[in-house]
């Protein structure tokens, strides 16, 4: 026994000195076989290496001795013979902390993760890979800091899918689960209390936005934008100080935006755009100075703009179409600033264009009372109609009549 441990000593030293004298250490045989397994190319002996060919596989190595072992793996564009194994995650396992798909529709691994990788994984992504992935899988990676699930389904079949995946995620910093096939409520407990990143976008959430997501005290992106949500946007938003991003947009969320919104010191993108929220648009949106994009469109807001050019000129985006109620006075704003919005009249409602005539799409402008000159152009028309009808009536009987005197006097003629 003690001759073959020195004989495994005696090997690993040649190897290492081997190593040293042609550069970097090998990489850990068992996990080369790894790598091999999950397709990394034959005429590849060093898969760490940034300079080698590309291929399905990169990694990122460490420099231990005598062998290297692998820190960061990538599987991109692998082959749809690509199986991820138990086998090559367990020899992975021991090292790896990073651990993405991208484009990879691989057999997704059927047995749970190994004990070695759901304590040691620190990162995991998955984008539009592994055609279908268990959420209980994904739940045994207590330690991840990051998860992103984009564009690939998760299987569950929980009516509180989310919770089943985050719930013993007590280090996560940034959560991306976005067109991945989740249904079911927000949670109304988060066990995440660092996480600074969320984005749950285009999935099947329904229900309201819970009071207790203000326990994500640090969050800084907010994204529930392409799901069923409803109910109104909750006053506790306020209490997120950190917010630079929130995004509602495409949801049927009602009410109006509440004053709290102004509470927000690091705003710079809201997006309520395509939902059912209505009253005025609240001034104080113009005194935030952080906001750069504002989208509003899509909803059921009324009364004026209450903008000014200096505020809008400020910003990056603005959307404000699709609220039919709304309208834009034309001593501050002009068509070009608020695109789609109807300008107001004297009355501060919106002026309806013009119906589609020759007239109408001449001219582009309204004069200062936009409702009286509407109804004047209706007026017209209508009066215009019945004339057009009544000359062509007159025409055809005084044809009628010269062809009645024409045909007596050939009578006439002829007798």
């Amino acid at each position: 026994m003690a001759a073959t441990r020195l004989l495994v000593v005696l090997v690993r030293l040649v190897v290492a000195i081997s190593g040293a004298v042609a550069g970097a250490a090998p990489l850990d045989p068992q996990q080369l076989l790894a790598l091999r397994a999950l397709g990394l190319r034959a005429h590849r002996a060093d898969p760490c290496d940034a300079d080698g060919p590309v291929g399905a596989v990169t990694a990122s190595c460490d420099a231990g001795v005598p062998f290297r072992r692998v820190t960061s793996l990538v599987l991109a564009n692998c082959s749809d013979h690509t199986s991820v194994s138990a086998g090559a995650l367990e020899a992975l396992a021991p090292s790896l902390r990073v651990l993405a798909f991208s484009d990879c529709l691989a057999a997704p691994p059927r047995l749970l993760p190994p004990e070695q990788l759901a304590a040691g994984l620190r990162a995991f992504s998955c984008t539009a890979s592994l055609r279908r992935l268990s959420a209980v899988w994904l739940s045994h990676l207590e330690n991840l800091t990051e998860l992103t699930i984009a564009d690939t389904p998760l299987a569950t079949g929980s009516a509180s899918e989310l919770a089943v995946v985050v719930s013993h995620m007590d280090h996560l910093t940034r959560l991306i689960l976005s067109n991945a096939n989740l249904s079911g409520f927000l949670p109304h407990h988060w066990h995440c209390p660092n996480l600074t990143h969320l984005d749950l976008s285009r999935n099947r959430i329904t229900g309201s936005i819970p009071d207790t997501l203000t326990l994500l005290s640090g969050i800084t992106q907010l994204n529930l934008s392409s799901n069923d949500l409803n109910g109104k946007i909750p006053i506790s938003i306020g209490d997120l100080i950190s917010l630079t991003t929130i995004d509602l947009s495409n949801n049927s969320i009602s009410g109006d935006i509440p004053d709290t919104v102004s509470t927000l010191p690091e705003l710079e993108v809201l997006n309520l755009g395509s939902n059912r929220l209505n009253g005025s648009i609240p001034p104080f949106l113009a005194e935030m100075r952080g906001l750069k994009e504002l989208n509003l469109e899509g909803n059921d807001f009324d009364g004026i703009v209450p903008f000014t050019i200096k505020f809008l000129s400020r910003l990056r985006v603005f959307k404000a179409a699709g609220n039919t109620k709304l309208c834009y006075n034309r001593s501050v704003l002009s068509a070009e600033i608020a695109v789609g919005v109807a300008p107001c009249d004297k009355y501060g409602f919106p002026v309806m264009p013009p119906p589609a005539t020759a007239r109408s799409e001449r001219s582009a402008e309204y004069d200062d009372d936009g409702a009286a000159d509407g109804e004047a152009d209706g007026a017209a028309d209508a009066r215009g109609g019945p004339s057009v009808a009544v000359l062509g009536v007159a025409i055809g009987l005084s044809c009628l009549a010269f062809a009645v005197i024409l045909l007596v006097c050939l009578c006439k003629v002829c007798g």
